[in-house]
């Protein structure tokens, strides 16, 4: 026998080997079958963590969109507080202030105070009185009879009555400022406001888009309003707030007790 035929099956197990090669249709329907729902099983993990992933991905986005929108949202604090920072620091505040009694101009004067402290108010054209904290004097001056009076007050300390009291009200002020719904054009410029309550009285405060005040408005007892217009280290005539007796005027001696 040559190893030809060594090699070869013999008829009846080749015939056996044939019929194996042969797969019956019912068992691939029956594979099929079981290999869908396997692939149905292993999709569901899938989908399941997409969608969490997507859920908590929103989450996220929402937190952040509201933080950015809670500075816009919280009612102006900052806002105001650079109103504030342009009350504590200037070169010079110069102001026209109104005073009305139920809706009627009562007086308007002028005031101006630097960095010092040193306050000039100017009431028409009569009257101007320079208040000369760190020098510890006060000058007055009548500008009809051209005379002139210093009298002595404490160094580096504010009048009781100077009118700017409500400076340092605004200034340390820590409660609420309420923003008014309202916007103001004032002096060509847009501006918003608030109220607060500081010092005893209310007061309606207007700044425009930087925080640089504009208005103000103190709402005094029995009908009682006072008006003020503000400017900002606006340059000023030298010798404006100078305390010592100008030329031209006489000195007087002030009134005895």
């Amino acid at each position: 026998m040559s190893r030809h035929h060594e090699n070869e099956l013999s008829a009846t197990l080749a015939a056996h080997v044939r019929s194996t090669d042969a797969v019956p249709d019912g068992a691939i329907d029956s594979a099929q079958a079981r290999l869908t729902a396997r692939l149905q099983q292993q999709r569901k993990p899938v989908r399941a963590p997409a969608r969490a992933w997507w859920a908590v991905t929103a989450t996220a986005v929402l937190a952040i969109a509201a933080l950015i929108a809670m500075p816009m949202l919280s009612g102006g604090g900052d806002a105001f507080a650079a109103v504030q920072a342009h009350f504590r620091h200037f070169d010079t505040l110069s102001m026209t202030i109104t005073q009305r009694f139920g809706g009627q101009p009562l007086q308007t004067s002028h005031t101006v105070v630097d960095a010092r402290g040193v306050v000039r108010t100017d009431v028409g054209d009569q009257l101007s009185v320079i208040v000369d904290a760190p020098r510890g004097r006060l000058l007055t001056l009548l500008h009809d009879s051209r005379q002139a009076m210093i009298a002595a007050i404490p160094k580096n300390e504010p009048v009781a009555d100077d009118g700017l009291s409500w400076l340092n009200d605004v200034r340390n002020f820590k409660g609420q400022a309420t923003p008014l719904p309202d916007t103001r054009i004032i002096d060509g410029r847009s501006a918003r406001g608030w109220t607060l309550q500081a010092g005893g009285t209310t007061m309606e405060l207007w700044a425009d888009d930087e925080g640089l005040p504009l208005a103000m408005r103190q709402l005094g007892g029995g009908g009682l309003e006072i008006d003020y217009r503000f400017e900002f280290d606006r340059p000023i005539a030298p010798g404006l707030l100078s305390s010592d007796v100008p030329a031209g005027y006489a000195p007087v001696a002030p009134d005895g007790d």
